[in-house]
């Protein structure tokens, strides 16, 4: 469990009360770049003097920083840092005793006085690249023929912590990607010991840095993510910190690589840029001594820092849309009898999701039959785009749409009254969204469950629902249905939405049931439709 931070700063003063009755001599920081890591790792602004009076007097520790499977620019990245600067960092902050790119000594020198400081057994190891664990001659190295999987395990066996530098050191890289000839894999996957990934290819020199620096502060793990990834660093979407998000809201997307609106700052999802799928820090820490990142110059963001980016995302300048995946990882329905949960009396033990035509919710019994969800949202498409465009940036998308799907917009001005048309019912979504994705009305249910069930990727784009939880979970997801028009501005076919339509309604449908389950006391969450593809598709939602 991460520590609060009075017990942060309570561990920081009594390092430094121990120094100050040492007598150490003091160094000379700056408190510039101690401030700008203070910042990095989102500790409030009181930590900077103290972080400072300890790294003036702290005695920089040991690091050793090995080279696997990779291609050293991570180290490049490193080199890049101003605040503080390379050499700084490695005479004041750390002391780098062994990396094969920097240092000065080689060959029989090199590798004894990386034996000399492994016998200390105090000091910090940071791996940068893969390692060939099934095959280990494809990563043979130095004099003595070692290869990186018997050098990961000496060099992990007795050290403080453990910094997996990179996606290759993280996931394995995109020497792991398929066919993977070499069996490359993250360094997680054979040391028995708790790895913190950095990941990214490069991961910034800042995120390097920072997590270095927040270890020798406090010799304490920073909260991490399921991946073991810092969260100051990876704990937000890429998307949400972009410059050109506001462009992406509008729909005003670069067609091309030489679209001369990118110099405008327009958004380059429809030209590969993963960034809605990415999580990571990079517009706000950049690259080179925060000289710029690859959207600010113009490329979009690959999802580097996440695992199996290479295959798992499609081809690298085009979206994620059916005509653009080279792996297929479309869900298949098998023959598994799932039962309708309507034979099932709806009790004092269980919960009833109910996702039927004339009715749908989440519904409790304690002597009456009761909603434990509260949703309603407008269906008439016409009245949506009437009462969307107020603001000059909904105003600026749906022109956008009129303009790129001129037959869409007009079947819906043409088929749809002025009426307003309010439904609490959640399938009505699905009908409700197909007509701005394929210009004509959804004339079944399963035309639409079929578009989400042949999507060839696992990463969804997400529609921004949001559920709030008092006496009743409230699904709110007016904000979110701009996102057909945003998406299909971007490049993404109708199974692409349609899939993130439903993974996005799933995954707040959990935090509902979750807390109905909790707060009155259930055992089990049956579900009810007559639909077999609506079941399958949920099921997993019983599981909460």
């Amino acid at each position: 469990m991460s520590l609060s931070n009075e017990e942060l700063k309570s561990i920081l003063e009594h390092k430094i009360a121990l120094l100050e009755n040492s007598h150490k001599e003091e160094k000379n920081i700056s408190l510039e770049a101690v401030n700008s890591i203070i910042k990095i790792l989102g500790l409030p602004n009181d930590f900077g003097p103290l972080a400072h009076r300890y790294f003036q007097l702290h005695t920089p520790p040991s690091l050793i920083w090995l080279h696997l499977s990779e291609c050293t620019g991570c180290s490049e990245s490193l080199l890049r840092t101003s605040l503080p600067d390379f050499l700084d960092l490695i005479f004041d902050f750390i002391s780098l005793e062994y990396h094969e790119t920097f240092m000065s000594a080689s060959g029989h020198q090199a590798e004894s006085h990386l034996e000399e400081v492994l016998e200390k057994k105090d000091f910090l190891l940071a791996v940068e690249g893969g390692v060939c664990p099934i095959d280990p001659f494809y990563l043979t190295i130095g004099a003595h023929g070692e290869n990186g999987y018997e050098i990961l395990q000496k060099c992990a066996k007795n050290a403080k912590t453990i910094f997996a530098m990179g996606t290759c050191s993280s996931y394995g890289g995109i020497q792991a990607a398929h066919p993977n000839p070499t069996k490359s894999i993250g360094i997680s996957k054979v040391l028995k010991k708790k790895v913190i990934n950095i990941p990214g290819c490069p991961p910034s020199d800042v995120n390097i840095i920072a997590a270095l620096c927040f270890y020798i502060l406090f010799e304490q793990d920073m909260a991490l993510d399921e991946q073991n990834r810092p969260l100051a660093f990876y704990g937000k979407c890429l998307h949400d910190l972009c410059e050109r998000k506001a462009k992406f809201e509008a729909g005003n997307f670069a067609q091309s690589f030489n679209d001369e609106n990118i110099k405008q700052g327009y958004c380059l999802f429809k030209v590969g840029c993963k960034g809605p799928y990415a999580y990571n820090n990079c517009p706000k820490v950049k690259f080179n001594s925060k000289t710029s990142w690859p959207v600010a110059a113009g490329h979009g963001c690959i999802a580097c820092s996440e695992e199996n980016f290479w295959d798992d995302f499609g081809f690298y300048e085009k979206p994620m849309s059916n005509k653009f995946a080279y792996n297929n990882f479309s869900i298949i329905l098998d023959n598994k009898i799932v039962h309708n949960s309507s034979n099932n009396e709806l009790n004092s033990d269980n919960i009833l999701l109910d996702l039927e035509n004339n009715i749908s919710g989440i519904f409790y019994q304690n002597d009456t039959k009761i909603n434990f969800l509260d949703f309603s949202f407008e269906t008439n498409p016409k009245v949506f785009l009437n009462n969307f465009a107020k603001t000059k940036m909904a105003m600026t998308l749906v022109q956008n749409y009129q303009e790129q799907f001129k037959t869409y917009y007009n079947f819906i001005q043409e088929n749809y009254n002025n009426e307003s048309k309010i439904s609490n019912n959640i399938l009505d979504l699905f009908y409700f969204i197909y007509p701005f994705i394929s210009g004509k009305e959804l004339s079944h249910l399963d035309e639409f469950l079929d578009l989400a069930l042949a999507y060839k990727f696992k990463h969804p784009s997400k529609f921004d629902f949001k559920t709030t939880i008092n006496e009743q979970a409230k699904l709110d997801i007016s904000k979110s249905m701009r996102m057909p028009l945003i998406y299909i501005l971007g490049g993404l076919d109708k199974e692409a939405i349609a899939f993130g339509l439903i993974f996005s309604l799933k995954e707040n449908l959990k935090q509902a049931l979750k807390a109905c389950k909790n707060i009155h006391n259930k055992k089990q969450i049956l579900i009810h439709s007559n639909n077999e593809k609506i079941l399958k598709l949920f099921w997993d939602l019983t599981s909460v």
